[in-house]
């Protein structure tokens, strides 16, 4: 299935301006992404060498760990450090992580490598290991599961940047995490990125310091993956979901028609920037498969989980929507694969042979079948897949129906200032109602809202970028009045109610949240380039600025349009453009665009 944007309730723009054609990422080139942090800096690579080490001298480390720690376990340290007497040694630490870090800091002026272990009762300690120099000749089994630690805390994390080309988030950690000979699940990042896209984020890793990381890029010479710009402190703590302000997007729009003039394109530009766009989540929230992410939710929250699970693992075909379209030798394997184990041709372990690494759900899902033989546990091979996957499937359920709902409010009413019934945050609103469980969901955290008055109404107080509707859950209800009509129709055609707890066994909840009705691209900027053909490598990436490349284009028959700009975090750069361009932004549009362009 093609999806549409009317198939996930987009439907509406907000500005007035003329629109015009525009193909977005004919190169994933053309798509470059780059995070900002909460201070609002933004990520770049712009260094792919290993930091220098402080290593401080002997007489400076000793008179610091004589300071934290107890004259008897100095005198133990003495033993290990200097008389080579024992092989290793386990210091208490009471105190905090600053204190640890302070004692890991010293000890690195000796030949020792540590680990910090966790206590029975909660409490942490230091584990050192002495380093022999291996006489010559010697030779022997490497521990590899020491060895990895030898340079680094097994408790601290590295901050560093990942810059990926046209690859997805979760494939290049899998990538990283088989280099590393470690678990994916100890990478950690506040966002995942476009993988037609270039993208440059911050992530962090545990247990690994940054010489381990840097030694990475020589194996990763195709050029689509990318490590630097790597931290000296060994930190204290991960980087989870959310922790982001935003995305700083650049993106190229060719195709332009000599009938679009530059007047047209400052308008367009101008409106948006000024105006914003009407806050949708974007056609890649639904998903590119054969069964768009929310249709496969609406069955999992209705108790049907075989039904889901075979919707996931029903075979791609890209000729739907494009006739045109081929099918290389691969995939036409991995989709014969996947028919046949749907159709009861071939077993759950022959399956998953054939499907490979990057399909990280379908093989996850084959393997669990396959682990179980005959039993044929649904809820049990979906429980498999990774938290952040099965909630991906109750999200898209929640983001069709606001995207429904932000329709029904965009046609029912004006879009300049707050209507009746409409609902804000409250002046002042803290965060009301945090739960561990929410935090682990990577939902925010509820703020207090109200509703509009008559009076607010009338007097026209309240700004149209203010309003918010509900992520509807079991903390958030629908709103009043005819847009929260709307989406009671909507849920009962559904069958499905997100203000009720979901049934248990599915291994999530939806709390809910509120987001806001109207997005506002910040820092906006653009160019209109000239070119000469239409795979021109114009745009910058990191890795061509870091080798002195210059923008491409300036002249040429081609016109495009070079724009930049923010958007905070959970925001579509997508949804920004189709109200720039006025035009669709499905895959199936886009190929349209292109074979019109192509055939000028």
């Amino acid at each position: 299935m093609v999806v549409r944007e009317t198939d996930v309730g987009i439907e509406a723009f907000l500005g007035d301006h003329q629109g015009f054609t525009a193909i977005l990422k004919h190169r994933y080139s053309d798509f470059i992404v780059h995070e900002k942090r909460l201070d609002g800096s933004v990520v770049k690579l712009d260094n792919l060498e290993e930091p220098e080490r402080h290593v401080p001298d002997k007489e400076e480390a000793w008179k610091c760990l004589k300071e934290i720690l107890s004259e008897e376990t100095v005198t133990q340290l003495h033993r290990i450090l200097v008389v080579n007497e024992i092989e290793s040694l386990t210091l208490p630490t009471e105190g905090d992580k600053q204190r640890r870090k302070s004692i890991h800091d010293a000890l690195k002026a000796f030949p020792v490598s540590t680990e910090t272990s966790t206590n029975g009762d909660g409490s942490k300690s230091i584990v050192l290991f002495a380093k022999k120099a291996k006489s010559a000749g010697q030779s022997g089994p490497v521990n590899r599961k020491r060895r990895r630690n030898t340079d680094f805390p097994k408790g601290a994390y590295t901050s560093f940047v990942l810059y990926k080309e046209n690859t997805d988030t979760n494939e290049a950690i899998s990538r990283l995490s088989g280099m590393l000979r470690t678990s994916p699940k100890h990478f950690f990042f506040a966002g995942t990125k476009d993988k037609r896209a270039v993208t440059s984020q911050e992530m962090r890793i545990k247990g690994f310091g940054p010489s381990r990381l840097a030694a990475l890029n020589k194996g990763l010479r195709s050029g689509q993956i990318a490590l630097g710009n790597f931290s000296t402190a060994q930190l204290a703590d991960p980087l989870l979901l959310g922790q982001l302000s935003g995305n700083q997007f650049t993106i190229l729009l060719r195709g332009i028609d000599e009938a679009t003039t530059p007047e047209t394109i400052s308008h367009a530009v101008r409106s948006v920037k000024e105006a914003g766009f009407i806050n949708y989540f974007g056609l890649q929230r639904f998903g590119g498969g054969r069964n768009p992410t929310h249709e496969v939710g609406i069955q999992l929250l209705a108790g049907n989980i075989r039904k889901a699970i075979e919707m996931i693992l029903e075979p791609l075909d890209p000729s739907i929507g494009d006739p045109n379209a081929s099918i290389n030798p691969k995939r036409a394997e991995i989709n014969k694969a996947l028919a046949d184990y749907l159709a009861g041709k071939t077993s759950a372990s022959d399956a998953v042979e054939k499907i490979p690494q990057w399909m990280h759900v379908e093989r996850t899902i084959l393997s669990s079948y396959a682990q179980q033989g005959a039993e044929k546990d649904h809820r049990r091979a979906f429980g498999a897949l990774p938290y952040t996957l099965r909630m991906m499937y109750m999200h898209a359920v929640q983001s069709y129906i606001w995207n429904t709902m932000a329709t029904a409010r965009a046609k029912g009413g004006p879009l300049d200032f707050a209507e009746e019934g409409d609902l804000v945050y409250e002046d002042g609103a803290g965060v009301a109602k945090t739960s561990a469980e929410a935090k682990e969901q990577d939902d925010r955290p509820v703020r207090s809202v109200r509703q509009v008055t008559a009076e607010e109404a009338r007097a026209k107080r309240v700004p149209i970028g203010d309003v918010v509707l509900p992520l509807i859950g079991e903390e958030v209800a629908a709103p009043a009045g005819p847009v929260g009509a709307a989406v009671k129709r909507l849920m009962e055609s559904l069958d499905v109610d997100l203000s009720k707890p979901i049934q248990k066994g599915l291994g999530f909840r939806a709390y809910g949240s509120y987001r806001r009705l109207i997005g506002s691209p910040k820092d906006v900027q653009y160019e209109i380039i000239r070119h000469k053909t239409d795979d021109e490598e114009i745009l910058l990436t990191d890795r061509r600025e870091m080798s002195g490349a210059r923008q491409g284009g300036g002249e040429g028959e081609k016109c495009a349009l070079k724009i930049q700009f923010s958007l905070e975090a959970a925001e579509y750069a997508t949804m920004c453009l189709r109200e720039l361009t006025k035009q669709e932004s499905s895959a199936l549009m886009q190929r349209t665009v292109l074979k019109h362009s192509s055939a000028e």
